[in-house]
C-alpha cells in the first residue's frame, strides 16, 4: 500500500498540486516519507512534514498526532485521506482521495464515506492508478 501512495503523490505533483498526505498512523507516515526520497531513482518528490516543515513543499505529510498551528491546510487543493475515518473538514480541499482496502470493513467504511461524499454534493470518481 504504501508504494502506491507514493505513486499517488507523484501523479497528483506531476499535475501540479499541492497535496496534503494525513495519517494518524506514525509508523506509515514516516515509512512513506522514507518512500518518497527512494521509490524512483531518477525522481524526486519535495515534500515535508509537520514537524519539519517546509512552506514551500508541494507535498506535506501531516502527522495528526504532531499538531502544527502554522499550518494552514487549505492552501493544499488535495488531500489524501490514509485513514478510514472522515473528516468533514476536508470538505474545503478540491480533490479528496481515499484509499479503498480489500477487506470488507475497509470497504464499509469507504461506502460510508462515498454516501457522505455524494449526500455532500462532492464529485466522487473511481481511479486506476
Amino acid at each position: 500500500m504504501n508504494l502506491s501512495i507514493c505513486k499517488i503523490i507523484k501523479k497528483y505533483y506531476n499535475d501540479g498540486h499541492k497535496i496534503l498526505v494525513k495519517s494518524d498512523n506514525v509508523e506509515l507516515m514516516d515509512n512513506i516519507n522514507d518512500l518518497l526520497w527512494t521509490f524512483e531513482q531518477l525522481t524526486f518528490i519535495p515534500h515535508s512534514t509537520n514537524i519539519e516543515y517546509d512552506v514551500t513543499a508541494p507535498v506535506l505529510l501531516y502527522k495528526n498526532k504532531d499538531k502544527n498551528d502554522s499550518i494552514i491546510k487549505k492552501d493544499y487543493n488535495v488531500i489524501l485521506n490514509v485513514d478510514m475515518e472522515l473528516d468533514s473538514s476536508d470538505k474545503e480541499h478540491e480533490i479528496i482521495i481515499e484509499i479503498v482496502g480489500h477487506d470488507e470493513s475497509k470497504r464499509s467504511i469507504s461506502r460510508e464515506k462515498y454516501l457522505y461524499y455524494k449526500k455532500n454534493k462532492l464529485d466522487v470518481r473511481h481511479e486506476n492508478l
